[in-house]
């Protein structure tokens, strides 16, 4: 058996404590302790190649943390003996239908005599298979499976099964909430615990590529220096199955001959020296990463150069890059998020690439984020994914939660990514879906990974709950987020099912909750599209994501009198979105704008349904708050403090959503909620100088409610006595008070 030079890093923490849902605890039941105990005396492994040396390190580990007992090495064909390896290494490990299996599925069986279990065997046809096997081994003993029960048969739904790093080479991470960059740059080529965890809680859920650095590319990361830092960590990623890939700066050829003595001065694809460059360039990457899969790129987005720069086309400017990879057996993956304005970016992604479909060549895959905006907590699918059907495609999801909560709010996504790989794309009911789509021989899922460098790995400690989602999804298309909540839960907290049910509540409600008190009805972005994304902002996105007046909100992207957005997707789904009686709910404001009278299918107003949503929204994260609370004693009392401490912090922030949104809305509309009342101040101007006559502080105050108020404003200063005001205000109407 090979031995692999990252598994004995991996052994210095124990089992018990590992990273996220890595822990290895002994099961309270002492029955199923005696049963994990008789299975598993022993480990064999068959098969020379580091990912099985990882893969039987693993499995040590864990059986030492959940039985308490390390158990022996070697093959003596005793009885309680896991076998592992590929089926070609030992006759032990032979299996029926193994072609079934390709080169990452695995199987495994169970030999008993009557409920005594003989023989434990994790089997597959390569190296990757294995590996896979064992973490799937081993979630089924975390979750309670008992030994002779242990029978599965798997293969990934996707091929390519990705996590997208937004990692400069600074260490700070784009859009990342969890601290600095895993990967730390500046120790490299040390190999870190950290990195080497990483690379086991990856593998663990079947991710299978990694981008290291942000598509917002540095081209430093492919010059000589840093390929040979990158070098160590690549090959240690391949031992855990996991093909590293770079982000690719377009205008490299500039930016690294800029002091040649005949430096290149043109990206151009379609210039000879250009793609000579690149030829060499990349052939020299792959000497220094032979594991490597192939290369991202954003480019002509956000002002990152690309193709379009030379009058070229984006598939031109893929191509080219393709032919450098081909000679490699590399990839090229080349992102459609591109914008120019924000009349209705909306259409313009498809307007740019559904012309090129066909046009580009069969080892570029173009990768489209799920919706046509970026990110939101609700956006309809894309319609690319159903008009490139000559072209080979990944959808992006985003794990790291820019638009949905950050750090700061509890939100399980995998609701929605399960409504995304559902979307049947000819049609209501007519496939193929997108999950069918990214099943493709060439093509696959990646997400924006939620990682750093915090102790809690992904900024709060139910955020990994993403992390392990996403990829549990990308093996499995099919999984449901329920489950993969539970299990989750499991694994991170050991939770009896009471209690688990009692948290994946929480998670399971928890993206709607958000919506619910963010964003109503598609209307997507609300906060300020050039900041943190973070703080509520409608005024700042009229225009961009809604048009909301005195009369009524929404976005009007119809044929029929709008910008014609439902007439991107087929005929099927174009009927459906752009009439008001067949538009689902919870995307007319996106499709549509409405007067606040709208009525929706249950009856209330728009309107209404803003007021109500937003108020039991918060609610919702109080109860949230209290469940968790009922869990004290039965959690490690630090991560049950930080949790705690995070529903707190979610709580005022989810306050101040609906505060914001209900008060922008009634401000417009003057619509009273017709069941609940209550009073806005505004401080108008952007200082107030407190002190002295001259500085006289104006407060606005208005009145939402159904009957005349008398409203007191007072100021009180650290010293002094300002006084106070005294209105009479009427009902829906703004007066000023002036101080003192």
């Amino acid at each position: 058996t090979a031995v692999s030079p990252w598994a004995a890093q991996a052994q210095e923490t124990p089992g018990a404590d590992g990273p996220l849902w890595l822990r290895y605890r002994r099961p309270a039941d002492s029955d199923l302790l005696t049963q994990f105990r008789a299975a598993f005396k022993r480990v064999a492994a068959f098969g020379d190649d580091p990912r099985i040396a990882n893969a039987e390190a693993e499995v040590r580990r864990a059986l030492t943390g959940l039985t308490g007992t390390e158990p022996a090495s070697g093959w003596s064909g005793e009885h309680g003996t896991l076998v592992i390896g590929t089926a070609d290494a030992s006759p032990h490990l032979r299996i029926d239908d193994a072609d079934a299996l390709g080169p990452e599925g695995f199987a495994i069986r169970v030999e008993c005599s009557g409920r005594r279990v003989k023989r434990v065997i994790v089997a597959a046809n390569a190296p990757a298979g294995v590996l896979y096997g064992v973490f799937h081994l081993i979630r089924l003993l975390q979750n309670g499976t008992a030994p002779a029960d242990l029978d599965a048969t798997e293969a990934p739904d996707l091929k390519l099964r990705m996590l997208n790093h937004w990692d400069n080479l600074d260490g700070s991470v784009e859009r990342g909430y969890a601290g600095r960059s895993i990967f730390d740059w500046d120790a490299l080529p040390e190999i870190s615990q950290r990195m080497t965890d990483y690379a086991r809680l990856t593998a663990s859920i079947g991710i299978n590529a990694a981008v290291l650095n942000n598509v917002n590319a540095d081209a430093a990361f492919i010059d000589a220096p840093m390929l040979a830092k990158l070098a160590p960590l690549c090959a240690m990623l391949a031992t855990w199955g996991i093909s590293p890939w770079l982000s690719l700066n377009y205008a490299s050829p500039i930016v690294l001959t800029a002091d040649d003595e005949d430096p290149i001065t043109t990206a151009d694809p379609a210039d000879p020296r250009v793609q000579d460059w690149w030829g060499a360039k990349i052939t020299e990457v792959k000497a220094a990463i032979p594991a490597l899969g192939g290369f991202l790129v954003k480019a002509n987005s956000e002002g990152r150069p690309g193709p379009l720069d030379y009058g070229r086309t984006h598939a031109d400017g893929a191509n080219m890059l393709a032919r450098a990879v081909a000679p490699h057996e590399g990839l090229i993956v080349w992102r459609s998020f591109v914008h120019e304005d924000f009349g209705d970016w909306a259409e313009y992604q498809h307007r740019v690439f559904a012309p090129l479909d066909g046009e580009f060549d069969d080892n570029v895959i173009v990768q489209t984020k799920n919706g046509p905006i970026d990110f939101q907590v609700r956006e309809p699918v894309h319609p690319l994914f159903g008009t490139l059907r000559n072209t080979n495609q990944t959808a992006e999801l985003q794990i790291t939660q820019e638009y949905t909560g950050q750090a700061g709010h509890a939100v399980y996504l995998a609701p929605m990514w399960r409504e995304v790989l559902d979307f049947p794309t000819g049609g209501p009911g007519t496939g193929p879906t997108v999950a069918e789509i990214m099943a493709a021989d060439r093509a696959g899922l990646a997400g924006v990974s939620n990682f750093g460098d915090d102790d809690n790995w992904t900024g709060y400690d139910l955020g990994a709950a993403n992390s392990y989602a996403f990829g549990r999804l990308a093996w499995s298309t099919r999984a449901d987020p329920a489950d993969l909540a539970a299990e989750w839960i499991r694994m991170t907290f050991g939770l009896e099912p009471d209690d688990t049910a009692a948290v994946a509540g929480i998670l399971l409600d928890s993206w709607r909750t958000y919506e619910d008190y963010t964003s109503p009805l598609g209307m997507g972005y609300l906060s300020n599209p050039g900041g943190a994304h973070f703080d509520p902002d409608p005024v700042g996105t009229v225009t961009q994501s809604h048009h909301s007046t005195g009369a009524g909100t929404g976005f009007d992207r119809t044929v029929s009198t709008g910008t014609g957005f439902t007439g991107l997707y087929p005929d099927a789904w174009t009927e459906v979105y752009e009439d008001l009686d067949t538009v689902p709910d919870e995307l007319l404001l996106f499709m549509h704008w409405v007067p606040y009278d709208h009525r929706l299918r249950s009856g209330t107003t728009v309107i209404q349904h803003i007021y109500d949503t937003h108020f039991l929204g918060v609610e919702r994260v109080r109860e949230f708050a209290d469940a968790w609370a009922g869990l004290a004693g039965r959690v490690d009392p630090e991560r049950f403090a930080a949790v705690a401490d995070a529903f707190a912090a979610q709580i005022g922030h989810a306050t101040t959503w609906r505060d914001a949104i209900v008060a922008f809305f009634f401000d417009l509309g003057r619509v009273l909620d017709e069941d609940r009342s209550w009073t806005q101040v505004a401080v108008p101007g952007a200082r107030v100088l407190i002190g002295g006559w001259g500085n006289r502080v104006a407060v606005e105050v208005t009145n939402a409610s159904g009957e005349a108020r008398e409203l007191t404003a007072r100021l009180a200063p650290a010293e002094g006595d300002w006084g106070a005001a005294t209105l009479d205000v009427p009902s829906r109407e703004t007066a000023t008070a002036v101080l003192p």
